[in-house]
């Protein structure tokens, strides 16, 4: 699932919610080091990768005492030279998760780690996405614009989930990689309201479907 969204739309909260209701096993790659929405979802912080193994009986102490195991991947960082130790720590996550299959990988601000002046790890990332269906992996990720990450995020995505966006290039990508027509996603994109999702599937017969934000009642 690619979910892409301005900065500010709810990119990560909407992925929060969505991998707490249908998803037991999750690594939420952390890019920034220390990203705040990723901590508010309430999952451990695993500042340096255990490995396969360790990982593995992590998560059998987890299913024994019917605990999900859900992890944030990936070190604090405070200065500059922290940023080579991040991005190694994430490369052996990834790994890891490849190795042992059956995760949910989530990939928060995705640009960061396919962008050769930044992570580069554009080759781990592509190898989970094009091995995702054999392995067992779901593989999450959360972006600004398809032109800024690796073609295999959209292109291999099941769902791709957009919301509030006046990018036109968003919209001719989405069209190209799912077969509609541009008209039909960039109506569907305009009569978004604040924090709702487009959800669209694979299947161009499919109907487009709108998510709504719950309803809070005003406090008195």
């Amino acid at each position: 699932m690619s979910v892409i969204a301005p900065t500010g739309a709810g990119k990560t909260t909407f992925v929060g919610g969505l991998l707490a209701a249908t998803r037991r096993y999750v690594l939420a790659i952390d890019p920034k080091g220390g990203d705040s929405t990723l901590g508010g979802l309430g999952y451990e912080r695993l500042s340096s990768c255990p490995g396969p193994k360790k990982l593995g009986r992590m998560v059998y102490d987890n299913d024994d005492n019917l605990r999900p195991s859900r992890y944030i991947a990936g070190p604090m960082i405070e200065t500059k030279a922290d940023e080579p130790r991040l991005r190694e720590t994430i490369r052996q996550f990834l790994d890891a998760a490849f190795d042992m299959g059956d995760w949910t990988v989530y990939a928060d601000e995705l640009q960061l780690l396919t962008d050769p002046r930044m992570m580069n790890l554009r080759a781990e990332v592509d190898r989970i996405l094009i091995s995702a269906r054999y392995k067992g992996l779901s593989f999450v990720s959360s972006y600004q614009a398809p032109s800024w990450v690796t073609p295999a995020a959209s292109k291999m995505s099941t769902w791709v989930a957009v919301s509030c966006t006046r990018d036109t290039d968003v919209v001719n990508r989405l069209a190209e990689v799912l077969g509609r027509p541009k008209p039909e996603i960039r109506g569907a994109l305009e009569g978004l309201e604040e924090y709702s999702w487009l959800l669209v599937g694979r299947n161009p017969r499919d109907p487009v479907r709108v998510t709504l934000p719950d309803y809070l009642a005003p406090v008195t």
